[in-house]
């Protein structure tokens, strides 16, 4: 869909680039600048920043750039169209339905999918409402749920038919195609299409818009797989969506529990802890942490305590760590689940455990003194380096200090000895840092940098910095037709972005370097911030312009000389040859005032 330029202009402004990546990027301003761990590598030192002013992120690690439209298609890996529409959405801005036949056809079919689904959930609750439901109704009660809280959730049964549903769909008309898509139906080997879900209590999964885009079914026997979930459709991603998100973000509480299973979710809402989630049959992901981050002030992992649950734990403390998330983990005693927990003891308990949540750091240590006996003098020696590593990783010198002070006296070592060690590893860190910083920074003209985009040796890097000067101040446009017009440019990369400038200033009079950055495909996009961050800072943009203008027309002119030295060899016409010595000398004087220029 080729959407009006005013109407994806009015979307870019009505979303403030700080406050969208806000919501996925802990955010530290510096002068005029913020600045945060980039989402889009890995790094330990903080590269990824954000300007208010011009509206534009860039990362001085790996070369990232643009506008926030550029942001939300990386971090959310979605196409042009989707981005504006997620955007539109958080704006409140209405967008019009796509004219593309492609969009159309990919937006009609995620509508009737959404349907299918609504349809499915309606029939599975019959089922576990009717008599083939009773020993799924016995098994809800025995787990302690009410006929409230299984409506609220809706709760189903999937029959233990091969093809029930499915029959029930084709009879209204659904075409296989969409059934195979939803995926509620499977192709047999014999070709007929059955149901994927039989016999199993049935979850619907919501999308924060109350949307069943998805479900999980659960066996009610010893069979395996115990759980089985709805495969990725175009309504589906279980890495980017949350069990009981739908609910749990109108909690009045600004915290989010994260659980392991969709049992545990839904006695926790039951008991009054109306802000827990679960990742859906994988480990937690990136794009869930972000997720949790955009609705919550805190996160508290209540995973199992058992040796897979800590792992995950770990896993997990890591993700939401990186994405800036206030974190502490849930300690359940004795190595209950949730669900066991409440059922056990009660909801009030189970709160004060909630209230009692520990911090990421305490937890790390807690399993690093798990792995010692402290038996030996060895022993306590790995396990007081492995805390001296953990407290090296905290930024806040306040809340190192403390924690120094508190782990001395509980391990009987002087305050001092383990500042000491802390403040080593802290330098090593920043030194490795520092190294790491100073191969990814990109350098200036010459040297040697992994660009985004290939472009012209010679011209490439001076074009785009024309482009860019020329949208920080549109007023330079006459002096750079003078010069510099659009068929002039060399790099066919700066051609492309020149000719979509000119074209904007021709129409509109005006153009910013974010609204330009709305046209380019993402690694133009990312070489044009690189540039105006490194390259465009200078104070009087005008002479700064006329500086690149000189260094343009001198490449240009020495070329010349070369190919009229060639051609002076060549030419056996005397006449000739004394016209293109006289072009030659003309070009050298204008050659010398220019390096004098500069």
């Amino acid at each position: 869909m080729v959407y009006p330029v005013e109407l994806i202009e009015e979307v870019r402004l009505r979303n403030d680039i700080v406050e969208v990546v806000s919501s996925y990027v802990k955010l530290e301003r510096k002068g005029r600048r913020y600045f945060g761990l980039c989402p889009f590598h890995s790094e330990k030192t903080p590269s990824f920043s954000v300007e208010p002013v011009k509206q534009l992120f860039y990362c001085f690690g790996c070369n990232k750039g643009g506008s926030v439209i550029q942001f939300i298609m990386g971090i959310e890996n979605l196409d042009f169209p989707e981005a504006l529409r997620m955007l539109a959405d958080r704006a409140g801005i209405t967008l019009p339905e796509p004219d593309d036949n492609e969009e159309r056809e990919k937006a009609r079919i995620r509508r009737e999918i959404l349907e299918i689904n609504r349809e499915a959930a309606r029939f599975f609750f019959s089922v576990l409402a009717g008599r083939d439901g009773l020993e799924a109704q016995a098994y809800l009660k025995k787990r302690g749920l009410t006929e409230k809280t299984i409506r609220q959730f809706g709760l189903g049964l999937s029959p233990s038919g091969w093809s029930e549903l499915t029959d029930r769909l084709k009879a209204k008309g659904i075409p296989e195609s969409l059934l195979l898509s939803s995926g509620l139906s499977v192709r047999a080997r014999g070709g007929e299409l059955v149901d994927r879900f039989r016999g199993r209590i049935m979850f619907p999964i919501f999308d924060i818009r109350g949307n069943i885009v998805g479900f999980g079914g659960r066996v009610i026997d010893q069979s395996q797989p115990k759980y089985m979930n709805s495969p990725d459709t175009p309504v589906y991603n279980k890495s980017r969506e949350l069990y009981g998100l739908n609910y749990a973000r109108q909690s009045k509480s600004r915290k989010l529990l994260i659980v392991e299973g969709y049992m545990d979710v839904i006695s926790l809402h039951q008991a009054g802890i109306d802000y827990a989630v679960a990742s859906l049959g994988t480990a937690l992901t990136q794009m869930q942490a972000w997720i949790l981050k955009k609705y919550s002030e805190e996160v508290i992992i209540g995973y199992d305590s058992d040796s897979a649950g800590q792992a995950a734990t770990m896993r997990g403390l890591e993700i939401l760590e990186k994405t800036g998330c206030n974190v502490k983990v849930l300690v359940i005693p004795d190595g209950k689940d949730p669900d066991e927990y409440i059922r056990n003891n009660g909801p009030e308990k189970f709160k004060n455990l909630v209230d009692r949540a520990i911090s990421l750091l305490d937890y790390k240590i807690r399993v690093n003194n798990n792995m010692h006996n402290m038996d030996t003098v060895d022993d306590k020696l790995k396990l007081l380096n492995g805390i001296a590593d953990i407290l090296a990783g905290l930024d806040n010198s306040i809340e190192r200090e403390l924690y120094i002070k508190d782990y001395a006296a509980k391990y009987g070592i002087s305050t001092e000895s383990l500042a000491s060690e802390v403040e080593k590893r802290r330098k090593k860190q920043q030194s490795v840092s520092a190294g790491t910083a100073l191969v990814r920074r990109p350098v200036g003209l010459g040297g040697k940098i992994q660009l985004p985009v290939r472009m012209d040796p010679r011209y490439g890097e001076l074009e785009y910095m024309l482009l860019v000067m020329l949208c920080n101040d549109n007023s330079l446009l006459g002096m750079v037709l003078d010069r510099y017009g659009p068929d002039g440019f060399r790099d066919q990369g700066a051609k492309l972005v020149a000719e979509k400038l000119f074209g904007k200033l021709a129409d509109n009079k005006s153009c910013v370097l974010a609204e330009l950055l709305t046209d380019l495909e993402p690694d133009i996009a990312s070489c044009m911030v690189r540039i105006a961050e490194t390259k465009c800072n200078a104070e009087n943009i005008e002479k700064a312009a006329g500086q690149v203008l000189d260094k343009l027309e001198l490449l240009k002119l020495e070329e010349l000389q070369q190919q009229t030295i060639e051609r002076i060899k060549n030419e056996k016409d005397g006449l000739l040859r004394q016209q293109l010595g006289l072009e030659f000398s003309k070009r050298a004087e204008r050659i010398a005032e220019l390096k004098r220029l500069s």
